[in-house]
C-alpha cells in the first residue's frame, strides 16, 4: 500500500511524498468539521482518482499526517494494496488454502498487472468473486487455472484451462485490459478470448456489468469486495 504523507501548506493545496516525490491535486469538502479530500494520483504515467480518509484537519491546519489511499474502480490504474495485503485478503476469506497458494496467487496478480498497467485490486478481487474465494465448485475447477470464468457460459461449460497458475493470472489480466484499454498487450497472447471483446469499453468496474457478466449486481460485488480489501 502507498502510504503518503500530505502537507496542509494553504487552505486549498496539499502535496504528499514517497521515496520517489510524486505531485498530486487534492480536491477537499467540508462535512461539519470533518474535511474529506479526493486525491488525483499520478505515478508511472498511470492516474486513478481515489478518496482518502477523514481526519480532522480544522482543528490541525498545519500538521503532516498519514493517510490511506483506497482502491480505484478504474481497471487501469495503481493498486493501492500490497501483496501481503491481498495474500491476507485471501487468507481471511477462505481458511482452508495454505500460506503458500496465497501468497503465490497474490504476487503472480501483482507482477502481471504491473506489466500491463491493469490495476491488481480489482483483478484480484475479480478472482476472489469469480473463484468463490480459491473455493471454486461451479463449472470451473482449480485445476484449470481459469481464475475469472473465461469462457464460461453458465451451461455446464467448463471455459478454458491454462498450463499453470501464472498463464492463467495472464490471461485474465490481458482480458481485462482488452475491456479497458485500446493498447497493444506488453507480453504474448493467452487469453483466447482476446480477439471478442470491444477494445477500451470497460473503464471502471461498473462498465463490466452486462459486458464480463450477466449479472446485474457485479459491479457492485466487484465494489463490495474492493471496500472490504481497503479495510485490510
Amino acid at each position: 500500500m502507498f502510504t503518503l504523507l500530505l502537507m496542509i501548506v494553504c487552505t486549498s493545496t496539499y502535496t504528499y511524498s514517497e521515496s520517489n516525490p510524486t505531485w498530486g491535486n487534492a480536491n477537499q469538502k467540508f462535512i461539519g468539521y470533518q474535511q474529506q479530500l479526493t486525491l488525483s494520483v499520478n505515478l508511472s504515467g498511470l492516474t486513478a482518482i481515489v478518496p482518502v480518509d477523514y481526519y480532522w484537519a480544522r482543528f490541525y491546519p498545519k500538521t503532516t499526517i498519514s493517510v490511506r489511499l483506497l482502491p480505484s474502480e478504474q481497471i487501469m490504474a495503481l493498486g493501492v494494496t500490497s501483496e501481503e495485503q491481498l495474500e491476507a485478503f485471501l487468507l481471511q476469506n477462505n481458511h482452508h488454502i495454505g500460506l503458500s497458494t496465497a501468497r503465490h496467487l497474490a504476487r503472480l496478480y501483482i507482477e502481471e498487472s504491473a506489466i500491463e498497467g491493469v490495476n491488481p485490486d480489482v483483478a484480484f478481487t475479480q478472482m476472489c468473486l469469480e473463484t468463490g474465494f480459491l473455493r471454486f465448485g461451479g463449472d470451473v475447477d482449480s485445476q484449470q487455472h481459469n481464475y475469472c470464468g473465461l469462457g464460461v457460459t453458465g451451461k455446464g461449460e467448463k471455459g478454458l484451462s491454462f498450463i499453470d497458475s501464472r498463464t492463467g493470472v495472464r490471461a485474465h489480466i490481458q482480458h481485462l485490459k482488452a475491456y479497458a484499454s485500446t493498447e497493444k498487450l506488453n507480453t504474448d497472447l493467452v487469453d483466447e478470448r482476446f480477439r471478442f471483446v470491444e477494445r477500451g469499453s470497460a473503464e471502471e468496474i461498473v462498465d463490466l456489468t452486462g459486458k464480463w457478466a450477466t449479472d446485474t449486481q457485479y459491479d457492485k460485488k466487484i465494489r463490495s469486495l474492493l471496500h472490504r480489501l481497503g479495510q485490510i
